[in-house]
Order: structure tokens, then C-alpha cells, then sequence
């Protein structure tokens, strides 16, 4: 079978991302979806070098997600096939760009969590390169159950009460904090909150919340990395981090 695929575009060159022709082939065959674990057997490719590429598509319209979290090529009108509805939610453009200037300065893996409607907490953007620090085993769709331990998480109930209930407050390394309604009162009150080897041993996280223009915190945005790396620059990592929200507020404000 012949499989005619639109080629994503990067300015006037036409650049198309190593992989992406092979994950774009890998999703047409597949029109009902395909996970991130399945996609990665079929390509010989770990999920952390898959997810730059998945960003990528899902930016740019290529691929979209399910309502169970899976990838799929998004049908369009002159694909041979009729148009498909658009996702539910579409983030502005303004936090893509959040994403690639946190990453410009951290040079540590940057990516953009969004809570999803079945609680789950979607990695929607992703920014890093092979070498960095990125928590090993992090899913694209982070489940409730997992979710406590994270900056990301706590950044996105903290401002958010009633996601509280959600969450599995287990233990999943010893530095995992068992006061967790006191850390939510601390992320509430810096604007940021940490992850401290609390879900990953030697791995470290930095999380702000990005508020829409009506003041609900709709994303997160976060960096990743080695400890030892975190600990020696936690103070200008968390100016960055926040700062780099900060802006993309006002931005997405305007």
C-alpha cells in the first residue's frame, strides 16, 4: 500500500525533523490511534525521542490526539479524506513559543502540561535533546495516579482545589512529601513549585503555572534534569522559569 503524506514545512527549506516522515507513515497505517509505546516498536525509538517529534506534528497540525490519549494523523481536505473536527482545546501559539525560550536559556528538558478532562495531565509540548536529564519513565498522559509526586502536578492543583480529590498521594520515593496540602499552600504562595527527587531519584524538577486571560491556570511549564545540576542552580533556574510564565501571560493576556 502507497501511503501519500504532506511533508511538515519549517520556513522556505522544507526541513522535516529526523524521524518524523517514519512516524507520520507509522500513523496513517494506524487511523484509529496508536500509543506511544506502540509507536515507539515500530520505529526502534525510545518515547523520549519520539516525543520532540510528536510535538512537532501535533503543532503543526500533521497529527492530533485521541480521547484516550493516542497519536493519529488528522485528516485533512486535500488528504483525501474528510476534515476532522478540531481537539477540544487548542493552546495558543504564544506557549510554544514559552516553551522554546525556557529552553533556550535552561538548556534542560522544557515541556507544557495541560490537565486534561479524564484527569489525566497531558504532555502537550516538549523541548530537550538527547544527553539531557529527562525523568525516565514519564508518560505523554500522566495519570492521577502518578501525578502527586510532579511539580507539574502540584502546580496544576495548587491553583485548581478541586482537582485535590484526584490524586493518589502515594509515596514513590522516600523524598516524597507527605504533607501535600502543605506544599500546595507553599506553591500557592511562591508561584512555583518543585519536584526534589520526590518521583524520580537524581532527577529534578522547576514548574510555574500560566494563567489565560480570565485567570485560570490552564498550563504548566516545567524543566527537567540531573540533581546535581538542580541543586546548584535552583535559584536561577526558578527566576527563569517563572519569569519565562510570567511572560507568556501577559503575552497570551494581550
Amino acid at each position: 500500500m502507497t501511503i501519500e503524506l504532506p511533508l511538515p514545512r519549517t520556513g522556505d527549506a522544507h526541513a522535516v525533523a529526523p524521524g518524523t516522515l517514519r512516524a507520520l507513515r507509522v500513523l496513517a497505517a494506524h487511523p484509529e490511534g496508536v500509543d506511544l509505546a506502540t509507536l515507539g516498536g515500530h520505529l526502534g525509538r525510545t518515547s523520549t525521542d519520539l516525543l520532540p517529534v510528536l510535538s512537532g506534528l501535533l503543532r503543526s497540525g500533521h497529527a492530533e490526539r485521541t480521547d484516550a490519549g493516542a497519536y493519529r494523523l488528522r485528516a485533512h481536505p486535500t488528504w483525501g479524506g474528510p476534515e476532522q473536527p478540531a481537539p477540544r482545546r487548542e493552546l495558543p501559539e504564544v506557549l510554544s513559543d514559552a516553551v522554546s525560550e525556557l529552553y533556550r536559556r535552561t538548556r534542560a528538558w522544557t515541556y507544557l502540561v495541560e490537565w486534561a478532562d479524564d484527569d489525566h495531565l497531558d504532555v502537550v509540548d516538549l523541548r530537550g535533546h538527547q544527553g539531557l536529564g529527562l525523568v525516565p519513565e514519564l508518560p505523554a498522559r500522566i495519570p492521577p495516579s502518578m501525578a502527586h509526586a510532579l511539580a507539574v502536578s502540584k502546580v496544576l492543583v495548587a491553583f485548581a482545589p478541586e482537582r485535590r480529590a484526584r490524586l493518589d498521594t502515594r509515596a514513590w520515593t522516600p523524598a516524597t512529601k507527605a504533607a501535600f496540602d502543605a506544599e500546595l499552600a507553599r506553591v500557592r504562595c511562591d508561584g512555583y513549585a518543585l519536584d526534589e527527587e520526590e518521583y524520580a531519584p537524581g532527577f529534578g524538577c522547576v514548574c510555574a503555572p500560566i494563567a489565560d486571560p480570565g485567570g485560570r491556570v490552564s498550563a504548566a511549564i516545567a524543566i527537567s534534569l540531573p540533581a546535581a545540576r538542580f541543586r546548584a542552580e535552583r535559584a536561577r533556574l526558578v527566576a527563569d522559569v517563572t519569569d519565562v510564565a510570567r511572560t507568556a501571560h501577559r503575552r497570551w493576556y494581550r
